[in-house]
């Protein structure tokens, strides 16, 4: 709505600057136009509950954001922590695998040997 004015006012402006009449003509017609303007104009209480309003408005949208933002943090710590217990599961299993691998290694070496010896 404000945009709205701005551009009637221009438009205004530039069409009284534009009409060919003499400067003096021209200057009592843009006041006349501006005292007609001023009354299409909200009051100042108006105004105030206007913005009182906008305000207001704004107000529960940060609250809403901010409470968004607390349960994506929330969700992503949760994530976190899931994904960080099955890191160390997969490692535990990894470690475990790998001493077994490890001790049937030995078993087989020390088998060879034994067989080595035997022989």
């Amino acid at each position: 709505m404000n945009n709205f004015w701005k551009g009637l006012f221009i438009g205004v402006g530039i069409g009284l600057l534009v009409a060919p009449m003499k400067g003096e003509e021209m200057r009592r017609r843009i006041a006349e136009r501006a005292q007609e303007m001023r009354g299409y104009l909200p009051e100042n209480e108006q105004i105030q509950m206007y913005t009182h309003r906008v305000s207001d408005q704004l107000s529960h949208t940060t609250d809403s954001l901010k409470g968004y933002a607390q349960q994506a943090a929330s969700s992503m710590k949760s994530t976190a922590g899931t994904l960080g217990d099955k890191a160390q599961s997969a490692a535990s299993s990894i470690r475990r695998g790998g001493r077994q691998v490890s001790e049937e290694t030995q078993d087989m070496v020390d088998s060879d040997r034994n067989n080595m010896s035997g022989d």
